[in-house]
Formats: C-alpha cells, sequence, structure tokens
C-alpha cells in the first residue's frame, strides 16, 4: 500500500493577521508577566554573582547593537506612519488608544472608517509595531474608565470626552473652520508634537479659550 508522503501544510497568516494575534496574546498576558518580570528582576538582582557580571559586561557590545536596531527600526516606523497616516489627517499619538486597539485597525485598513487606506503589507507591520510599542499601557489616564476592550475612535474615550465637555458644539462641530473633535489640530497648534496643552488652545474664529 503506497504512503501519502505529502501533508498539507497550514495557510501562513497574512502579515496583519499574524501581528494582531501577537497582540492580543501579549495583551491578555500583561499583568501575570509584568509581575512575573519584576519577580525575576529582584532574584536576579540578589543572586548574580560576580561571573555573571563579567558575562554581561562581555554581551555589552551586543546588546548596544541591538538597542540601536531597534532604534532604527522604530524611528522608520514613526516616519512611515506619519508619512501615511498624517496624510489624511492628524497622525495621532500612540499613547492614546491601547495596542489591541491600533493591532485592529492597522489589520483592517481596507475599511478604515469607511476609507479604504491599505498599505503594503511589510509597510503595516512597521507601522504596527511602532504604535503597539508605544501605545497606552493599562491604568494609564487616557484609559480610565473605559469599558471598551479595544476603542477604536480617540473621541470616545471617557477621558476625551471629560477633557472636551465643556466645550460649546458651535465652536467645534458647527465650526466650518474645525469641523469635529477629531480635528485636533484645528484648535492644539502643536498637537503633531503631541502637544495638548489646554493653555495654548486656540479656537478658530474664537481664538484663545479658557473653560
Amino acid at each position: 500500500m503506497a504512503t501519502n508522503l505529502w501533508t498539507p501544510q497550514p495557510k501562513p497568516l497574512h502579515p496583519n493577521q499574524e501581528i494582531f494575534a501577537m497582540i492580543k496574546s501579549a495583551n491578555i498576558r500583561w499583568g501575570v508577566g509584568f509581575v512575573m518580570l519584576a519577580s525575576a528582576l529582584t532574584l536576579t538582582l540578589f543572586g548574580m554573582s560576580q561571573s555573571q557580571v563579567a558575562s554581561v559586561n562581555e554581551s555589552h557590545d551586543e546588546h548596544e547593537h541591538s538597542k540601536h536596531r531597534e532604534y532604527r527600526s522604530d524611528k522608520q516606523g514613526r516616519m512611515d506612519y506619519q508619512q501615511e497616516c498624517g496624510g489624511c489627517h492628524l497622525a495621532y499619538p500612540a499613547r492614546m488608544l491601547p495596542a489591541v486597539s491600533w493591532a485592529t485597525m492597522m489589520s483592517n485598513l481596507s475599511d478604515h472608517f469607511g476609507e479604504n487606506a491599505e498599505l503594503p503589507a511589510p509597510q503595516v507591520a512597521i507601522i504596527a509595531r511602532y504604535l503597539v510599542t508605544h501605545s497606552a499601557q493599562p491604568g494609564d489616564r487616557v484609559l480610565r474608565r473605559s469599558t471598551q476592550t479595544a476603542p477604536l475612535r480617540i473621541t470616545e474615550l471617557p477621558y476625551f470626552i471629560r477633557q472636551h465637555d465643556e466645550i460649546p458644539m458651535r465652536m467645534v462641530k458647527d465650526n466650518p473652520e474645525v469641523g469635529g473633535f477629531s480635528n485636533c489640530n484645528a484648535c492644539h497648534q502643536n498637537a503633531a508634537t503631541g502637544d495638548f496643552d489646554e493653555d495654548r488652545v486656540s479656537i478658530p474664529g474664537y481664538g484663545r479659550q479658557h473653560f
């Protein structure tokens, strides 16, 4: 009887799906992982021998090269994000959404809030890695009181709403020079650099306001 030597191989994940799966798994393990990491570091600090210290020193150069590679990758991600996403709207700071939100968004660019914003898969991976690396962490104030696991609209976060709840709609939504709260850089002149200081807010047609 002939033996079938061919075994079907599983279909490889699309890069976007792979990113989402990785971040979803990391997000679930975040709390436990942090505790384990803290414990491991404590034990290491108290138990490291002189020979181990020497070993660490020998690997210093390799570690520095690794950090340099990570820096270059991070820089490329930031540049791509600002160029590709900032070409249509403000490139919102990554810290304004959690990792799972960015992963969800980057895995479905064909329907990006009703628009097709697809990019080449390698570029998607670079941008997604940058956004996830600098995303909001559990406990950050921007995520407080949020009941959504993966919020996609920054303007719907409880924190964002509280920060803008005293601003009349006529100054924003009904203001043709603004159009809505998602157009941050219309009033926050330094929004592109991540500066949202309310003392420097200037609403088009109304100037500086204090609420």
